[in-house]
């Protein structure tokens, strides 16, 4: 309880992450409904912090149309090494990606909607270097099937004693749409717009990072709190006192696209207990407020966080706040 204690109070009161943040990429569009976002970051053995992100487009017009990689020395310029485009994957829109770095190479997690059900999927394909990424040669992870779910997308991969651990956004029916046929809450190919689900958080194990175990849910949303109908770990936060999760909470489906972010104290993989009861931790200062898809890595005893954020003008970035 003193960990938690302590954790608590330094998150949530001793630390204000809006300062100093700075732009690390721009949408293409200055608009409403484009962004660039979604980024997940991996700090290599060799030093070098690569970023996978997308690009979307409104709804109507190609949404999650390109997924990038792009590799920095210092953490803050970054240049473009590998990109793919939803025609690759025969998809209406792509979503969060994830990198692991593995003793042969590095595995990418793509997270895209099936274009055979219109349901988010979760793949994995292999590479010696982060350049060299060939999607024809993607395995199968999650299908929504597999874990009992509507949904499986935004992998985040964590590597600790051995194993590969896998949180994935999953969406579960609400009560009263159990009997909802799947193309009611799938003809839009996305069901987390329609109101008719709630996005939760499962966990995953595996050996070898490409077979993984499905142990079940670990977090969901909080019933009439700021995160009633999202739970969606985005990123996990390691101090010194033990080991936060950074997740993306939204009161309604209304806020699906426009998440903020939550803390919960992690005592195992599978426990995790929310620090943001009242609100939300961490909100942009413009716009929709909407602060998501937190990404954290510890550099040179620093925390770095980027993350996706709302602009004034409506469209969305990435953003690096350094603590």
């Amino acid at each position: 309880m003193q960990m938690a204690n302590q954790l608590r109070n330094w998150a949530l009161s001793s630390w204000q992450p809006q300062v100093d943040s700075v732009a690390i990429r721009e949408p293409l569009i200055q608009e409403p409904g484009y962004w660039v976002g979604a980024p997940s970051v991996l700090h290599t053995s060799s030093g070098e912090v690569l970023m996978s992100f997308r690009y979307r487009r409104p709804r109507g017009e190609g949404r999650g149309y390109e997924a990038r990689i792009a590799r920095s020395v210092d953490g803050v310029k970054f240049d473009d090494i590998w990109s793919i485009h939803q025609e690759a994957l025969e998809t209406s829109s792509v979503e969060r990606f994830a990198l692991a770095e593995t003793p042969h190479g590095y595995l990418l997690y793509l997270s895209y909607v099936d274009p055979k059900d219109r349901r988010w999927r979760i793949d994995v394909v292999e590479a010696e270097r982060p350049d060299q990424f060939d999607v024809s040669r993607r395995v199968p992870v999650f299908t929504p099937q597999d874990i009992g779910m509507e949904a499986a997308k935004d992998p985040v991969v964590v590597f600790s004693q051995g194993l590969y651990w896998m949180y994935v956004s999953c969406a579960s029916r609400v009560p009263d749409a159990v009997a909802d046929t799947h193309q009611e809450l799938h003809v839009s190919e996305d069901v987390y717009t329609t109101g008719r689900v709630l996005s939760q958080t499962g966990l995953a194990v595996s050996r070898d990072g490409i077979h993984y175990d499905w142990l079940g849910l670990v977090l969901s949303p909080t019933p009439g709190a700021w995160d009633a109908y999202a739970a969606r770990v985005s990123s996990l936060l390691v101090t010194p006192d033990g080991v936060l999760a950074l997740y993306d909470g939204g009161a309604s489906v209304d806020e699906n696209y426009e998440e903020k972010s939550g803390l919960a104290l992690v005592a195992g993989w599978d426990r995790l207990t929310k620090l943001s009861l009242s609100g939300p931790w961490w909100t942009a200062p413009h716009g929709s407020h909407s602060l998501r898809y937190v990404a954290a890595i510890h550099v040179n005893q620093q925390h770095w966080l980027y993350y996706e954020s709302a602009r004034a003008d409506g469209a969305h970035e990435i953003r690096l706040s350094v603590l």
